[in-house]
Protein backbone atom coordinates (compact mmCIF):
# COMPACT_ATOMS: atom_id res chain seq x y z
CA UNK A 1 0.00 0.00 0.00
CA UNK A 2 1.42 3.33 -1.09
CA UNK A 3 1.10 6.11 1.46
CA UNK A 4 0.29 9.59 0.22
CA UNK A 5 2.71 12.14 1.66
CA UNK A 6 1.18 14.92 3.71
CA UNK A 7 1.91 18.43 2.45
CA UNK A 8 3.46 20.58 5.13
CA UNK A 9 3.45 24.27 4.35
CA UNK A 10 6.84 25.88 4.83
CA UNK A 11 7.56 29.18 6.54
CA UNK A 12 8.23 30.96 3.28
CA UNK A 13 5.06 29.53 1.77
CA UNK A 14 3.18 30.89 4.79
CA UNK A 15 4.83 34.27 4.30
CA UNK A 16 3.86 34.17 0.63
CA UNK A 17 0.20 33.59 1.57
CA UNK A 18 0.35 36.41 4.13
CA UNK A 19 1.76 38.80 1.53
CA UNK A 20 -0.80 37.63 -1.02
CA UNK A 21 -3.56 38.33 1.49
CA UNK A 22 -2.15 41.79 2.24
CA UNK A 23 -2.12 42.45 -1.52
CA UNK A 24 -5.68 41.26 -2.15
CA UNK A 25 -7.38 42.85 0.88
CA UNK A 26 -7.26 46.49 -0.38
CA UNK A 27 -8.49 45.35 -3.80
CA UNK A 28 -11.41 43.41 -2.34
CA UNK A 29 -12.37 46.17 0.08
CA UNK A 30 -12.32 48.73 -2.73
CA UNK A 31 -15.04 46.70 -4.46
CA UNK A 32 -17.38 47.10 -1.46
CA UNK A 33 -17.39 50.85 -0.95
CA UNK A 34 -20.70 50.85 0.93
CA UNK A 35 -19.22 48.87 3.80
CA UNK A 36 -16.39 51.37 4.39
CA UNK A 37 -14.27 48.70 6.08
CA UNK A 38 -10.79 49.95 7.04
CA UNK A 39 -7.99 47.98 5.40
CA UNK A 40 -6.56 47.00 8.80
CA UNK A 41 -9.81 45.20 9.68
CA UNK A 42 -9.75 43.36 6.37
CA UNK A 43 -6.18 42.25 7.03
CA UNK A 44 -7.12 40.85 10.45
CA UNK A 45 -10.11 39.00 8.99
CA UNK A 46 -7.91 37.61 6.20
CA UNK A 47 -5.54 36.29 8.84
CA UNK A 48 -8.41 34.65 10.72
CA UNK A 49 -9.50 32.94 7.49
CA UNK A 50 -5.99 31.62 6.84
CA UNK A 51 -5.36 30.70 10.49
CA UNK A 52 -6.75 28.07 12.87
CA UNK A 53 -10.09 29.88 13.18
CA UNK A 54 -11.17 28.70 9.72
CA UNK A 55 -8.90 27.11 7.11
CA UNK A 56 -5.94 26.32 9.35
CA UNK A 57 -3.43 26.77 6.54
CA UNK A 58 -1.09 28.96 8.62
CA UNK A 59 -0.41 28.57 12.34
CA UNK A 60 1.78 31.69 12.64
CA UNK A 61 4.21 29.91 14.98
CA UNK A 62 7.23 29.74 12.71
CA UNK A 63 10.29 31.59 13.92
CA UNK A 64 10.35 33.86 10.87
CA UNK A 65 6.65 34.68 11.09
CA UNK A 66 6.91 35.44 14.80
CA UNK A 67 9.82 37.77 14.03
CA UNK A 68 7.84 39.57 11.32
CA UNK A 69 4.87 39.98 13.64
CA UNK A 70 7.03 41.46 16.39
CA UNK A 71 9.06 43.61 14.01
CA UNK A 72 5.88 44.81 12.28
CA UNK A 73 4.41 45.92 15.60
CA UNK A 74 7.64 47.72 16.42
CA UNK A 75 7.69 49.42 13.02
CA UNK A 76 4.10 50.52 13.51
CA UNK A 77 5.03 52.14 16.82
CA UNK A 78 8.06 53.70 15.11
CA UNK A 79 5.83 55.36 12.53
CA UNK A 80 3.41 56.39 15.29
CA UNK A 81 6.24 58.30 16.94
CA UNK A 82 7.06 59.99 13.65
CA UNK A 83 3.42 60.93 13.16
CA UNK A 84 3.47 63.33 16.11
CA UNK A 85 3.86 66.64 14.33
CA UNK A 86 5.74 68.78 16.84
CA UNK A 87 5.70 71.73 14.45
CA UNK A 88 1.91 71.68 14.38
CA UNK A 89 1.72 71.23 18.15
CA UNK A 90 4.03 74.21 18.56
CA UNK A 91 1.78 76.34 16.36
CA UNK A 92 -1.27 75.22 18.33
CA UNK A 93 0.52 75.98 21.60
CA UNK A 94 1.42 79.46 20.36
CA UNK A 95 -2.17 80.13 19.34
CA UNK A 96 -3.42 78.83 22.70
CA UNK A 97 -0.95 81.08 24.48
CA UNK A 98 -2.26 84.09 22.60
CA UNK A 99 -5.84 83.17 23.42
CA UNK A 100 -6.16 81.38 26.75
CA UNK A 101 -9.78 80.58 25.99
CA UNK A 102 -8.50 78.05 23.47
CA UNK A 103 -6.37 76.17 25.99
CA UNK A 104 -9.11 73.61 26.64
CA UNK A 105 -9.07 72.73 22.94
CA UNK A 106 -5.32 71.99 22.92
CA UNK A 107 -4.60 68.36 21.90
CA UNK A 108 -2.31 67.86 24.90
CA UNK A 109 -4.99 69.10 27.30
CA UNK A 110 -7.77 66.99 25.80
CA UNK A 111 -5.56 63.90 25.60
CA UNK A 112 -4.35 64.14 29.21
CA UNK A 113 -7.77 64.87 30.74
CA UNK A 114 -9.39 62.15 28.64
CA UNK A 115 -6.82 59.61 29.82
CA UNK A 116 -7.24 60.64 33.46
CA UNK A 117 -11.03 60.20 33.24
CA UNK A 118 -10.59 56.88 31.43
CA UNK A 119 -8.31 55.60 34.16
CA UNK A 120 -10.70 56.81 36.88
CA UNK A 121 -13.69 55.07 35.28
CA UNK A 122 -11.61 51.93 34.77
CA UNK A 123 -10.69 51.84 38.47
CA UNK A 124 -14.35 52.24 39.49
CA UNK A 125 -15.48 49.44 37.17
CA UNK A 126 -12.58 47.21 38.22
CA UNK A 127 -13.46 47.69 41.89
CA UNK A 128 -16.98 46.55 41.08
CA UNK A 129 -15.69 43.45 39.28
CA UNK A 130 -13.43 42.71 42.26
CA UNK A 131 -16.40 42.84 44.63
CA UNK A 132 -18.12 40.24 42.45
CA UNK A 133 -14.95 38.09 42.61
CA UNK A 134 -14.44 38.20 38.83
CA UNK A 135 -10.91 39.62 39.16
CA UNK A 136 -8.28 39.75 41.90
CA UNK A 137 -6.27 42.93 41.27
CA UNK A 138 -8.42 45.95 40.29
CA UNK A 139 -5.37 48.14 39.63
CA UNK A 140 -3.95 45.90 36.94
CA UNK A 141 -7.37 45.36 35.41
CA UNK A 142 -8.01 49.11 35.38
CA UNK A 143 -4.82 49.60 33.37
CA UNK A 144 -5.88 46.82 30.99
CA UNK A 145 -9.22 48.55 30.37
CA UNK A 146 -7.49 51.90 29.84
CA UNK A 147 -5.50 50.77 26.82
CA UNK A 148 -6.23 51.86 23.28
CA UNK A 149 -4.95 50.34 20.06
CA UNK A 150 -2.57 52.90 18.65
CA UNK A 151 -1.77 50.31 16.00
CA UNK A 152 -5.34 50.64 14.70
CA UNK A 153 -5.86 54.37 15.31
CA UNK A 154 -2.83 55.38 13.24
CA UNK A 155 -3.58 53.42 10.01
CA UNK A 156 -7.25 54.43 10.08
CA UNK A 157 -6.40 58.13 10.49
CA UNK A 158 -3.82 57.89 7.71
CA UNK A 159 -6.24 56.05 5.45
CA UNK A 160 -8.77 58.86 5.94
CA UNK A 161 -6.14 61.57 5.49
CA UNK A 162 -6.79 62.92 9.00
CA UNK A 163 -3.47 62.25 10.71
CA UNK A 164 -2.16 65.79 10.09
CA UNK A 165 -5.36 67.66 11.02
CA UNK A 166 -6.12 69.11 14.45
CA UNK A 167 -8.78 66.43 14.93
CA UNK A 168 -6.42 63.65 13.88
CA UNK A 169 -3.58 64.92 16.06
CA UNK A 170 -5.92 65.12 19.07
CA UNK A 171 -7.18 61.55 18.55
CA UNK A 172 -3.66 60.31 17.89
CA UNK A 173 -2.29 62.00 20.99
CA UNK A 174 -5.12 60.55 23.09
CA UNK A 175 -4.21 57.09 21.80
CA UNK A 176 -0.55 57.73 22.58
CA UNK A 177 -1.37 58.78 26.14
CA UNK A 178 -3.53 55.70 26.65
CA UNK A 179 -1.10 53.21 25.13
CA UNK A 180 2.21 54.38 26.49
CA UNK A 181 1.16 55.63 29.90
CA UNK A 182 -0.71 52.40 30.57
CA UNK A 183 2.26 50.43 29.23
CA UNK A 184 4.61 52.29 31.58
CA UNK A 185 2.29 51.81 34.53
CA UNK A 186 1.71 48.13 33.74
CA UNK A 187 5.46 47.53 33.49
CA UNK A 188 6.08 49.29 36.80
CA UNK A 189 3.17 47.52 38.51
CA UNK A 190 4.22 44.11 37.19
CA UNK A 191 7.79 44.68 38.41
CA UNK A 192 6.45 45.73 41.80
CA UNK A 193 4.16 42.70 42.10
CA UNK A 194 7.03 40.36 41.20
CA UNK A 195 9.74 41.79 43.44
CA UNK A 196 8.51 44.84 45.29
CA UNK A 197 10.07 48.27 44.91
CA UNK A 198 13.47 48.07 43.18
CA UNK A 199 15.71 50.00 40.81
CA UNK A 200 14.51 48.05 37.74
CA UNK A 201 11.19 49.90 37.95
CA UNK A 202 12.97 53.14 37.04
CA UNK A 203 15.30 51.88 34.31
CA UNK A 204 12.66 52.51 31.65
CA UNK A 205 13.14 56.26 32.00
CA UNK A 206 16.66 55.92 30.58
CA UNK A 207 14.96 55.53 27.21
CA UNK A 208 13.77 59.12 27.42
CA UNK A 209 17.22 60.25 28.54
CA UNK A 210 18.71 58.54 25.48
CA UNK A 211 16.08 60.27 23.34
CA UNK A 212 17.08 63.69 24.70
CA UNK A 213 20.81 63.00 24.23
CA UNK A 214 20.35 61.79 20.64
CA UNK A 215 18.12 64.76 19.83
CA UNK A 216 20.70 67.26 21.09
CA UNK A 217 23.44 65.41 19.20
CA UNK A 218 21.37 65.53 16.02
CA UNK A 219 20.75 69.26 16.38
CA UNK A 220 24.47 69.90 16.74
CA UNK A 221 25.22 67.67 13.73
CA UNK A 222 22.67 69.53 11.59
CA UNK A 223 24.51 72.78 12.28
CA UNK A 224 27.68 71.37 10.75
CA UNK A 225 28.09 72.26 7.06
CA UNK A 226 30.43 69.30 6.50
CA UNK A 227 28.00 66.76 7.95
CA UNK A 228 25.07 68.22 6.02
CA UNK A 229 27.05 68.03 2.77
CA UNK A 230 28.04 64.43 3.50
CA UNK A 231 24.43 63.40 4.11
CA UNK A 232 23.22 65.23 1.00
CA UNK A 233 25.90 63.58 -1.14
CA UNK A 234 24.95 60.13 0.20
CA UNK A 235 21.18 60.54 -0.14
CA UNK A 236 21.09 59.16 -3.69
CA UNK A 237 19.23 56.01 -4.67
CA UNK A 238 21.91 53.46 -3.78
CA UNK A 239 23.16 54.98 -0.51
CA UNK A 240 19.97 56.40 1.07
CA UNK A 241 22.07 57.38 4.09
CA UNK A 242 19.23 59.16 5.88
CA UNK A 243 16.98 56.12 5.65
CA UNK A 244 19.78 53.89 6.87
CA UNK A 245 20.42 56.19 9.82
CA UNK A 246 16.71 56.24 10.69
CA UNK A 247 16.47 52.45 10.62
CA UNK A 248 19.63 52.16 12.72
CA UNK A 249 18.07 54.48 15.32
CA UNK A 250 14.86 52.43 15.21
CA UNK A 251 16.58 49.09 15.87
CA UNK A 252 19.01 50.69 18.32
CA UNK A 253 16.20 51.91 20.57
CA UNK A 254 14.54 48.49 20.42
CA UNK A 255 17.79 46.92 21.64
CA UNK A 256 18.11 49.57 24.36
CA UNK A 257 14.53 48.95 25.50
CA UNK A 258 15.13 45.22 25.80
CA UNK A 259 18.39 45.85 27.65
CA UNK A 260 16.50 48.04 30.15
CA UNK A 261 13.77 45.37 30.54
CA UNK A 262 11.26 47.77 28.98
CA UNK A 263 8.68 47.03 26.32
CA UNK A 264 10.06 46.85 22.79
CA UNK A 265 7.28 49.00 21.37
CA UNK A 266 8.16 51.82 23.77
CA UNK A 267 11.69 51.90 22.40
CA UNK A 268 10.37 51.88 18.83
CA UNK A 269 8.03 54.77 19.57
CA UNK A 270 10.77 56.86 21.18
CA UNK A 271 12.92 56.26 18.08
CA UNK A 272 10.10 57.61 15.92
CA UNK A 273 9.85 60.69 18.13
CA UNK A 274 13.57 61.33 17.62
CA UNK A 275 13.19 61.13 13.83
CA UNK A 276 10.19 63.47 13.94
CA UNK A 277 12.09 66.00 16.06
CA UNK A 278 15.14 65.92 13.77
CA UNK A 279 13.18 66.18 10.51
CA UNK A 280 13.60 69.72 9.21
CA UNK A 281 12.74 69.45 5.51
CA UNK A 282 9.25 70.78 4.66
CA UNK A 283 8.44 67.81 2.42
CA UNK A 284 9.43 65.32 5.18
CA UNK A 285 10.70 62.97 2.45
CA UNK A 286 12.54 60.65 4.83
CA UNK A 287 9.41 60.10 6.90
CA UNK A 288 7.34 59.47 3.78
CA UNK A 289 9.86 56.91 2.52
CA UNK A 290 9.88 55.15 5.89
CA UNK A 291 6.08 55.07 5.93
CA UNK A 292 5.94 53.66 2.41
CA UNK A 293 8.43 50.97 3.42
CA UNK A 294 6.40 50.02 6.48
CA UNK A 295 2.85 50.20 5.11
CA UNK A 296 3.79 48.17 2.03
CA UNK A 297 5.33 45.25 3.93
CA UNK A 298 5.89 45.02 7.67
CA UNK A 299 2.65 46.58 8.92
CA UNK A 300 0.16 44.63 6.73
CA UNK A 301 2.08 41.43 7.52
CA UNK A 302 1.70 42.24 11.23
CA UNK A 303 -2.07 42.69 11.01
CA UNK A 304 -2.59 39.53 8.96
CA UNK A 305 -0.55 37.56 11.49
CA UNK A 306 -2.60 39.02 14.35
CA UNK A 307 -5.65 37.45 12.71
CA UNK A 308 -3.76 34.19 12.20
CA UNK A 309 -2.85 34.03 15.89
CA UNK A 310 -6.45 34.20 17.07
CA UNK A 311 -8.21 30.82 17.37
CA UNK A 312 -11.91 31.46 17.93
CA UNK A 313 -12.61 27.79 18.65
CA UNK A 314 -10.58 27.89 21.86
CA UNK A 315 -12.51 30.90 23.13
CA UNK A 316 -15.98 29.59 22.33
CA UNK A 317 -15.15 26.38 24.23
CA UNK A 318 -15.18 28.33 27.53
CA UNK A 319 -18.68 29.14 28.81
CA UNK A 320 -17.26 31.33 31.56
CA UNK A 321 -15.40 33.45 29.03
CA UNK A 322 -18.51 33.88 26.89
CA UNK A 323 -20.53 35.06 29.90
CA UNK A 324 -17.85 37.63 30.75
CA UNK A 325 -17.64 39.04 27.25
CA UNK A 326 -20.78 41.27 27.37
CA UNK A 327 -19.75 42.79 30.71
CA UNK A 328 -16.20 43.48 29.57
CA UNK A 329 -17.37 44.80 26.20
CA UNK A 330 -19.69 47.33 27.82
CA UNK A 331 -16.95 48.35 30.26
CA UNK A 332 -14.44 48.73 27.42
CA UNK A 333 -16.83 51.06 25.55
CA UNK A 334 -17.93 53.09 28.58
CA UNK A 335 -14.39 53.96 29.73
CA UNK A 336 -13.66 55.43 26.29
CA UNK A 337 -16.90 57.00 25.09
CA UNK A 338 -17.70 58.97 28.26
CA UNK A 339 -14.29 60.70 28.60
CA UNK A 340 -14.15 61.55 24.88
CA UNK A 341 -17.30 63.65 25.28
CA UNK A 342 -14.77 66.36 26.20
CA UNK A 343 -13.87 66.47 22.50
CA UNK A 344 -17.11 68.39 22.00
CA UNK A 345 -15.20 71.45 23.29
CA UNK A 346 -13.35 71.64 19.97
CA UNK A 347 -15.19 69.39 17.54
CA UNK A 348 -18.67 68.54 16.30
CA UNK A 349 -20.84 65.82 17.82
CA UNK A 350 -20.12 63.59 14.83
CA UNK A 351 -16.38 63.99 15.29
CA UNK A 352 -16.69 63.50 19.05
CA UNK A 353 -18.58 60.21 18.68
CA UNK A 354 -16.21 59.13 15.91
CA UNK A 355 -13.23 59.79 18.20
CA UNK A 356 -14.83 57.74 20.98
CA UNK A 357 -15.47 54.84 18.62
CA UNK A 358 -11.93 54.78 17.24
CA UNK A 359 -10.31 55.10 20.67
CA UNK A 360 -12.43 52.15 21.84
CA UNK A 361 -10.44 49.80 19.60
CA UNK A 362 -8.10 47.42 21.41
CA UNK A 363 -5.56 45.02 20.02
CA UNK A 364 -1.97 44.07 20.80
CA UNK A 365 -1.34 46.02 24.00
CA UNK A 366 -4.47 44.88 25.82
CA UNK A 367 -3.71 41.27 24.87
CA UNK A 368 -0.10 41.62 26.03
CA UNK A 369 -1.22 43.28 29.28
CA UNK A 370 -3.76 40.54 29.91
CA UNK A 371 -1.12 37.84 29.38
CA UNK A 372 1.13 39.61 31.88
CA UNK A 373 -1.72 39.59 34.39
CA UNK A 374 -2.38 35.91 33.63
CA UNK A 375 1.27 35.01 34.23
CA UNK A 376 1.14 36.87 37.55
CA UNK A 377 -2.02 35.01 38.56
CA UNK A 378 -4.03 38.25 38.69
CA UNK A 379 -6.67 37.13 36.17
CA UNK A 380 -8.01 33.67 35.42
CA UNK A 381 -7.69 32.00 32.00
CA UNK A 382 -11.42 32.61 31.49
CA UNK A 383 -11.04 36.34 32.06
CA UNK A 384 -8.01 36.37 29.79
CA UNK A 385 -10.02 34.65 27.04
CA UNK A 386 -12.83 37.16 27.45
CA UNK A 387 -10.37 40.07 27.16
CA UNK A 388 -8.94 38.67 23.93
CA UNK A 389 -12.40 38.23 22.44
CA UNK A 390 -13.37 41.79 23.43
CA UNK A 391 -10.18 43.03 21.78
CA UNK A 392 -11.11 41.27 18.53
CA UNK A 393 -14.67 42.65 18.63
CA UNK A 394 -13.62 46.24 19.32
CA UNK A 395 -10.75 46.23 16.84
CA UNK A 396 -13.14 45.02 14.14
CA UNK A 397 -16.21 47.18 14.83
CA UNK A 398 -14.66 50.44 16.06
CA UNK A 399 -12.84 51.37 12.82
CA UNK A 400 -15.95 50.48 10.81
CA UNK A 401 -18.11 52.79 12.96
CA UNK A 402 -15.49 55.52 12.61
CA UNK A 403 -15.52 55.14 8.83
CA UNK A 404 -19.31 55.36 8.77
CA UNK A 405 -19.23 58.57 10.82
CA UNK A 406 -16.33 60.10 8.86
CA UNK A 407 -16.98 58.78 5.33
CA UNK A 408 -15.36 61.67 3.47
CA UNK A 409 -12.21 61.72 5.57
CA UNK A 410 -12.54 65.43 6.28
CA UNK A 411 -12.51 67.08 9.69
CA UNK A 412 -15.14 69.78 10.01
CA UNK A 413 -12.97 72.13 12.02
CA UNK A 414 -10.84 72.85 8.99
Amino acid sequence: MVSIPTWHITTFESLMLVLLASFLVPIIISRFKRIEMPIVVGEIIAGMILGPSLLGIIDGQGEILLFFRKFGLGYLMFIAGMEIDFTMIGKISKSAGEAKAKMMSHPLFLASITFFLTLLLSVIISKGLEERELIENPWMFALILSTTSLGVVLPVLKEKGLSETLFGQTVLMSALFADFLTMLLISILATYLEGGINIEMMLVFFLFLACAILYRTGIVAQQSTRINKLFDDLSHATAQIKLRASLAIFVGFIVLAEFLNAEMILGAFVAGVVISLLTTSPDRKVEKDLEAFGFSFFIPVFFVLVGVGFDIRELTASNEALLLVPVLLVAALVVKFIPTLLFRISFTWTETIAAGSLLSARLSLIIAASLIALDLGIVTPAVNSAIILVAIITVTLSPILFSQLMPNGKSEEE
